[in-house]
Parts: C-alpha cells; sequence; structure tokens
C-alpha cells in the first residue's frame, strides 16, 4: 500500500508534522496507544492485529497504521 507507516513512534512522529490523515486501528489494538495519537480519523479495523498485519501484507501483527492520504484504503 502506497503511503502507509506503521508503528505508534513512527505514526506520532507523522502525525505532528502532519504527514498522517487517517490512523486505522485493529480491534484489540492497546486503549493507551489509541489516546496518544491526538486530533486525527481513526478507524478501527474489524480484525485483530495479526489480521491487520496479514491485510498489509506483513508478516508479523500490526496494531496500527498511518495513512498519508484520506483516499489510501485497506483493501
Amino acid at each position: 500500500m502506497v503511503g502507509e507507516i506503521i508503528g505508534a513512534k513512527e505514526i506520532g512522529k507523522a502525525i505532528k508534522v502532519g504527514r498522517v490523515k487517517k490512523v486505522v486501528v485493529a480491534n484489540n489494538c492497546p486503549k493507551v496507544l489509541i489516546g496518544k495519537l491526538g486530533d486525527v480519523k481513526i478507524e478501527i479495523f474489524e480484525g485483530d492485529q495479526s489480521q491487520l498485519g496479514t491485510k498489509l501484507g506483513k508478516p508479523f501483527p500490526v496494531a496500527m497504521v498511518g495513512l498519508k492520504d484520506m483516499l489510501d484504503e485497506l483493501k
């Protein structure tokens, strides 16, 4: 997927500089991580972290993914 950022720290940095417009979080993402996102559009993914990682084509669980463009969607 074009325009994706993975990792809570990297997403947080990108939000601060305006590079992330939307964050998709797994349904079992820790609430403390979601609370640190600030004022950005948040979408809850129906699956867990393992399923989100698989959806992104990653061989590891992903708690959240930041999207740089609102037109980017998980397909």
